[in-house]
């Protein structure tokens, strides 16, 4: 019964695959999540942030990383914090720093906005005139590399003494009700259709994955009590999902379900059984915390 409802959902929801693939689809180098391992800092506090990202089309090819940060842009967008850089400096996937000491000098709650670069090419520490990259990532014959093996972007850290933030947590995953424990690959038959309506309804799979209880955090900033809202975000490398993200499930009187519980009808369309399917798991806050976590299928 399940099953069908999930068949339903997905066709209602125009679950396919098309000429242009949605944003869950993983095919590009794609970074998918910076973590950082305090959303929330104090002036003088260290901050790791650990890289989740892909590049499954890539045959291992080497990526080049970069870095940089800003405090204070005066804006969340990442465009403003990379004109305040004077430039980025090459690192690896992963990335520390220090919330410098005077970061709530005149503010009672500052930033510090981070950027990153990666590069499937070489990668030079000048901005880009032409697309307003912070760097420049040229192919063996100095083209510009594309969007395939090209991408910047950002994240950021609070910086106050008043409050913390944790990282939400992901419990449990689960593929079609049963528990997908890591390193467990199941093998599912492919549907050779491009678009969903051609598949039968066994084809269509569940992904669902739980928070830990204590993921949304309720804190105060002086209005009352307010609690956090998770957002479940779901990628793959194929196939058509009903939606790249999903809101907790919620009884049929709308109370959400606890344990916070996200599920997403799959269908695995693709054209492609060389690789296996790579699968991401994305929790999120609405305060920058986020967690991550990953599982793989294979083909029968």
């Amino acid at each position: 019964m399940r099953r069908a409802a999930l068949a339903i959902a997905c066709v209602a929801l125009a679950c396919e695959a098309t000429g242009f693939e949605p944003e869950y689809v993983v095919d590009t180098l794609r970074v998918l999540g910076i973590t950082a391992d305090a959303p929330f800092a104090a002036p003088g506090q260290s901050v790791h942030f650990a890289t989740t990202w892909a590049d499954p089309l890539g045959a291992g090819r080497t990526i080049q990383w970069a870095w940089g940060t800003c405090l204070n842009p005066g804006s969340s967008q990442i465009p403003d914090c990379a004109n305040a850089l004077d430039s980025l400096a090459p690192g690896t996937d992963s990335f520390d720093i220090t919330v410098p000491a005077n970061a709530l000098d005149g503010v009672v709650v500052g930033e510090v906005g981070v950027v990153f670069a990666a590069c499937a090419g070489t990668l030079s520490l000048v901005r880009d005139p032409h697309n307003g990259a912070p760097v420049t990532c040229k192919d063996l014959t100095g083209a510009p590399v594309g969007r395939d093996g090209f991408v910047w972007g950002g994240t950021r850290v609070v910086v106050t003494t008043l409050l913390v933030n944790a990282n939400p947590s992901i419990d449990k995953i689960f593929i079609d009700g049963t528990e997908w424990a890591p390193g467990y690959s199941p093998a599912i038959d492919s549907c050779v259709g491009k678009n969903v309506d051609d598949c039968p309804a066994s084809a269509v799979h569940e992904f669902s994955y739980t928070a830990k209880a204590d993921s949304a955090e309720t804190y105060d900033i002086g209005a009352g009590p307010t609690t956090e809202e998770l957002v479940g975000w779901f990628y793959v490398t194929q196939g058509s999902l009903t939606a790249g993200y999903a809101s907790p499930n919620a009884d049929d009187a709308g109370v959400p379900l606890s344990p916070p519980r996200f599920d997403i009808a799959f269908v695995p369309t693709t054209s492609d059984r060389s690789h296996p399917l790579h699968l991401w798991f994305v929790l999120r806050d609405d305060r920058g915390g986020m967690s991550i976590a990953d599982r793989q299928i294979t083909w029968k």
